[in-house]
């Protein structure tokens, strides 16, 4: 029993500091027998302390607004950490979708028009964003300027 409850402080103690995939508990327990490890993640997933979809979503949120960053670095993150084949889809499906949106809003918040170009577009890259959707949003919001 010592086993079980050192098993479930070790769990709880990571899930304190940010949600986590099943995955990632599973590793953190991984020095424990298997039908420890079988029990508290049961005993997490009932109580909704662990939760796939939900750490999926969060992470999602956590990188949109100005910390946005490209479907590619996200899908990327998700399955470095372990995330389930079905969030992963979730994720690049609501992602695709608003990306010129989330470039925009990164534009906007970050750079003026007479900015350089290609600062934006380097920024934009290192953010994960695909050269296609960062070339059509510089385009869009470096606009020549009226004479």
């Amino acid at each position: 029993m010592a086993d079980y409850d050192d098993a479930v402080k070790l769990a709880l103690r990571k899930l304190r500091a940010r949600d986590r995939f099943e995955t990632e508990i599973r590793a953190d327990l991984a020095g424990y027998p298997e039908d420890i490890v079988e029990r508290v993640v049961r005993f997490l997933i009932e109580r909704k302390l662990l939760d796939d979809t939900r750490t999926t979503q969060n992470l999602i949120e956590r990188n949109t607004g100005r910390r946005s960053i490209g479907v590619e670095r996200l899908t990327a993150e998700l399955k470095r950490r372990g995330a389930p084949e079905e969030a992963l889809q979730a994720c690049v499906q609501a992602a695709s979708v608003s990306e010129a949106d989330r470039i925009r809003e990164l534009l906007d918040g970050r750079f003026k028009a007479t900015d350089a170009r290609s600062k934006a577009a380097r920024f934009l890259i290192a953010r994960g964003f695909p050269e296609d959707s960062v070339e059509s949003a510089l385009d869009r919001f470096f606009q020549p300027l009226p004479e």
